[in-house]
């Protein structure tokens, strides 16, 4: 499973603070704060845990309940000065065989062709956004006539 580069270093900074927080011990955290700290939609939050339990930077165990589950920073094992370097590290490496990937793949015009989809993307969303706003807006001034018309009666 493969994320983008930003979401992976977003969630991997996010568990390193909370992990600093509780001093590098177990902590249990709600999976909607995690989705209101990172900001992420609920199905890429599912698959940046998945993907980092997968990479070895944090282990995840049930929580109290569907909701909270127990994580496990595991890079801050790493003495306090390892730690950032291997974080910095790890980030150039993905970087690099990102890139090493893209160009053996023929990928450069294959990330573009992702990037246009995903624009593709947010701009049918934001169109489908624009004609709810006119359709709320059309409600309104419907509304509005109908109480013009009763207070003209009166």
């Amino acid at each position: 499973m493969r994320l983008k580069e930003k979401t992976h270093r977003k969630f991997v900074e996010f568990f390193e603070k909370i992990s600093s927080m509780y001093q590098g011990k177990d902590f249990e955290l709600a999976y909607s704060d995690i989705q209101r700290e990172t900001g992420a939609a609920s199905v890429t939050l599912k698959r940046a845990i998945q993907a980092l339990a997968e990479d070895g930077v944090i282990e995840v165990l049930p929580g109290r309940n569907s909701r909270y589950a127990r994580f496990r920073y595991l890079l801050a094992v790493q003495n306090a000065e390892g730690k950032s370097e291997t974080v910095a590290n790890e980030s150039h490496n993905l970087e690099d065989s990102s890139y090493e990937e893209k160009a053996q793949s023929g990928g450069i015009t294959e990330s573009v062709n992702e990037e246009i989809s995903e624009l593709t993307q947010l701009v049918d969303h934001l169109r489908r956004r624009v004609r709810n706003q006119e359709m709320a807006i059309a409600l309104l001034q419907d509304r509005l006539a109908e109480i013009e018309d009763r207070m003209r009666r009166r």
